[in-house]
């Protein structure tokens, strides 16, 4: 479960240079195939943060064809050393009113500025809680995890409301969308690959889950690692599933999901990207970022994707490897 604690620094060996603490707040417009967010990743032990701004308009092949980027590493955390409320060098501000409602600005380049209100449209998601995650309470601790970098880790989906702009030009944001925070020990050179995607069809209906992957070897990926379905303000937690990806190269651009939750009732999810691109997280890791404009039942619904995979994992299965 989480709680206002939950807010702060996690307690950690000092000795682990590798613990992050996370943000991760993003964005969509799907009238303007946009979509972008802005993270903070905090290394406390090293005193550092590096912090991810980014802004896609359409899907592109190339990070150079990104709308917007500006990327900081190694910058100071701020003192006093505080989650709740924090102004990065580069100017993104965050201010944690509790777990689930978040004010995030950001002051950037180039007449470029983001501002927008985070209202969670249910409880924090646990992963780790079994009580709260079906998976994770039938498997008592023993599912895939994704390594120590999610040992803490939540999700939530929330209402998105505010304003992009960027180089002048301003585009309204009014979405649904998850957000997340994860905490524990994160190296960046060899992080197993993942798929986590979530889509919002409205009337209070959301979807949102994580799998591992294997873009080299696969198109599918599965079992499911945890996800839930909200539905007005409740929360239900999924309990199988399985993704069918297209990609061009590894980014992902159509994606056939398929789910069941902890009551028995199963959806399948058809999407194709709108928006995105290559997001290189670390030099060491990548990303395929999109934008997905989602149909269920003959609904239409929108919501953001990523998977990410190392270079010492695309190293392993790459061309330079003797045939």
């Amino acid at each position: 479960m989480i709680t206002d604690k939950d807010l702060d620094f996690h307690p950690t060996d000092p000795s682990c240079f590798h613990w992050a603490e996370t943000n991760y707040f993003a964005f969509w417009n799907a009238e303007h195939a946009v979509c972008g967010h802005l993270q903070a990743l905090f290394r406390p032990n090293l005193g550092v943060v590096m912090s991810d701004v980014r802004v896609w308009r359409g899907l592109v092949e190339r990070s150079d064809d990104t709308w917007y980027i500006a990327n900081h590493f190694h910058m100071p955390i701020p003192e006093p050393r505080n989650l709740r409320e924090y102004t990065l060098a580069n100017g993104l501000s965050v201010k944690a009113l509790s777990p689930r409602d978040y004010r995030v600005d950001y002051v950037g380049i180039e007449n470029t500025e983001i501002h927008f209100d985070v209202r969670g449209i249910m409880e924090p998601y646990d992963i780790a809680d079994p009580e709260m995650d079906p998976v994770t309470r039938k498997a008592k601790n023993e599912s895939w995890t994704f390594s120590e970098a999610y040992n803490g880790h939540f999700d939530m989906s929330a209402r998105v409301t505010g304003t992009v702009t960027v180089r002048g030009e301003t585009i309204p944001v009014d979405c649904v969308q998850v957000m997340d925070h994860s905490w524990g020990p994160r190296t960046e050179v060899d992080l197993a690959a993942m798929m986590w995607l979530g889509a919002d069809f409205g009337d209070n209906f959301a979807i949102h889950a994580f799998f591992p992957a294997d873009p080299a070897n696969s198109e599918i990926c599965a079992p499911l690692a945890h996800g839930y379905v909200t539905e007005n303000g409740k929360v239900r937690g999924l309990v199988s599933g399985k993704l069918r990806i297209t990609r061009s190269a590894y980014q992902p651009t159509a994606i056939l999901w398929e789910c069941e939750d902890e009551m028995g009732r199963k959806y399948t999810l058809s999407g194709a990207t709108i928006a995105g691109g290559p997001w290189p997280v670390y030099p060491s890791v990548d990303v395929g970022l999109c934008l997905m404009r989602w149909t269920m039942g003959g609904k239409i619904g929108h919501g953001m994707a990523m998977e990410n995979s190392s270079m010492a994992y695309r190293t392993r299965h790459g061309k330079g490897q003797k045939r």
